[in-house]
C-alpha cells in the first residue's frame, strides 16, 4: 500500500525548508513566500496522485480497465469480449404474400423508447401458403438482447408483401464484457492453482476462457471410468444456455490433451436452486431499506459465486452457512443490527447439490423494534 502526503502537508514541508534556509520572515496568505510555494504544492501533489495511480496500475489486485488488462496479460489472459445473441435454429416466423421475401439484412426492432435492434441473417422467402422461417441476430453485442420467445418484434421500415413477424424461440449466447471483477478473480484462480496435463484445474480454467462462463466446478469419473463432468456457472449468478455451454465444450475439447474421447467429456450448465432471505434489521440514520436490501443481494450474490469455485471431487454437496449470510448483512453499510434471519423459512445452513447453482430469490428486509 503507497500513501501520498495531502497538499497542505507538502506545503508545510515547503515552507519549513524555505524558513530554514531564508531565516524568518511572515509567509501568511498573500506574502510572496506564500504565492510562490502554494502552487508548487499544489503541482507537487498531483504528481504524487500520478505515481500513486502508475503504482496501483501495476497491480491486478488494484488495477482497472486497460490497465488490467495489461497486468493479467503476463499470464497469458484475455479480457472475454461480449458476443451477440442469436436464434440457434430458423425460429422467427414470418407471414405474408406468398413468394415474398425478407431480405438479409433486414432490421427489426423491440417495442418501447428504448429499443434493441436486430437483424435477419439470411434471406428468407414465403412458401406457397405465404408462410416462412428465419434466424435472427443482435446487432450489438451484450446480454440484454438475449430476448426470448413470444417478445414482439417490429420491422424498422416497411416490407413489402409481410403481414406478420413471431418469434417462436429464445435468443442465445449473447454475453456481456468480462468485468474488471471477473477477470481479476479468473487471473488468481490461474495463478493460484496447479493446472497441467489436463488435470481437473485445467478444465476450470478452459471452462473460463469461454464467453459467459463465470465460473465451473469439474468432477473425474463420475460418470464412469476416464470420464469429466464440467458444470458451469454463468454471468451475474445465472445458468449458462444451451450456446453457451456448447462453445465451452468445443474449446475443452479443442484444448485438452490425449484423454477420454469425446463421448467422455460431459459439460452440462449448473441446475438452478432458489434460496429466499427473511430478517429484520436495524438501520442507521440516513439509509433506507431500499438500498441496504440492494446491497445486501449483491453480496449474496458475491458469495454464490465463491461457492461455485473449484473443490475436490469427494464435496458431494456445498453448504450455504446461515451464520455467514448473518455476516454478511451485518456488514451492509447501515445496518446496525439484525435478527430472525432465515433462508427459505429455516434457522439453519442450507446445501447445495454438486450439479446445482444456488440462485438468490427474494430478499425481504424488515424494520427491527
Amino acid at each position: 500500500m503507497i500513501a501520498i502526503p495531502t497538499e497542505e502537508e507538502i506545503f508545510s514541508r515547503l515552507i519549513s525548508n524555505y524558513l530554514a534556509i531564508a531565516g524568518p520572515m511572515n509567509v501568511d496568505e498573500g506574502t510572496i513566500p506564500y504565492d510562490f510555494l502554494k502552487p508548487v504544492s499544489l503541482e507537487f501533489y498531483y504528481a504524487y496522485q500520478f505515481i500513486q495511480a502508475l503504482y496501483y496500475a501495476l497491480w491486478v489486485e488494484y488495477a482497472e480497465g486497460e490497465n488490467l488488462d495489461l497486468a493479467v496479460s503476463v499470464a497469458g489472459i484475455e479480457r472475454k469480449l461480449a458476443t451477440k445473441a442469436q436464434l440457434t435454429l430458423p425460429q422467427l416466423k414470418f407471414v405474408g404474400i406468398p413468394n415474398s421475401e425478407i431480405r438479409a439484412g433486414t432490421r427489426f426492432m423491440t417495442e418501447g423508447i428504448s429499443p434493441l435492434f436486430f437483424v435477419v441473417p439470411e434471406t428468407v422467402v414465403l412458401d406457397s401458403n405465404g408462410v416462412g422461417f428465419g434466424l435472427l441476430e443482435a446487432e450489438q453485442a451484450g446480454a440484454a438482447w438475449k430476448i426470448t420467445a413470444g417478445t414482439t418484434l417490429l420491422p424498422v421500415n416497411t416490407i413489402n408483401g409481410l403481414q406478420s413477424v413471431e418469434l417462436l424461440g429464445n435468443l442465445e449466447g449473447g454475453t456481456d464484457d468480462e468485468s474488471d471483477e471477473e477477470l481479476r478473480n479468473r487471473y488468481w484462480q490461474k495463478v493460484r492453482r496447479r493446472a497441467t496435463s489436463g488435470n481437473g484445474a485445467h478444465y476450470i480454467e478452459w471452462a473460463l476462457e469461454v464467453p459467459g462462463v463465470a465460473a465451473a466446478r469439474v468432477f473425474e469419473n463420475v460418470d464412469g471410468p476416464n470420464t469429466v463432468r464440467v458444470v458451469l456457472l454463468g454471468q451475474n449468478g445465472t445458468s449458462p444456455d444451451s450456446t453457451i455451454v456448447e462453445n465451452a465444450r468445443r474449446h475443452i475439447l479443442s484444448q485438452r490433451p490425449l484423454g477420454p474421447g469425446d463421448d467422455g467429456i460431459f459439460v452440462m450448465a449448473a441446475l438452478p436452486k432458489v434460496f429466499n432471505f427473511y430478517s429484520k434489521v436495524r438501520l442507521l440514520k440516513n439509509y433506507s431499506m431500499e438500498e441496504v436490501t440492494a446491497s445486501y443481494k449483491k453480496a449474496l450474490q458475491s458469495y454464490f459465486t465463491e461457492l461455485m469455485e473449484y473443490e475436490d471431487v469427494e464435496m458431494a454437496s456445498r453448504t450455504i452457512i446461515r451464520t455467514k449470510t448473518g455476516a454478511l448483512l451485518h456488514s451492509v453499510s447501515g445496518v446496525e443490527d439484525y435478527d430472525e434471519l432465515t433462508i427459505n423459512g429455516e434457522m439453519t445452513n442450507q446445501t447445495i447439490d454438486s450439479f446445482e447453482i444456488p440462485v438468490v430469490g427474494t430478499v425481504t428486509l424488515e424494520v427491527m423494534i
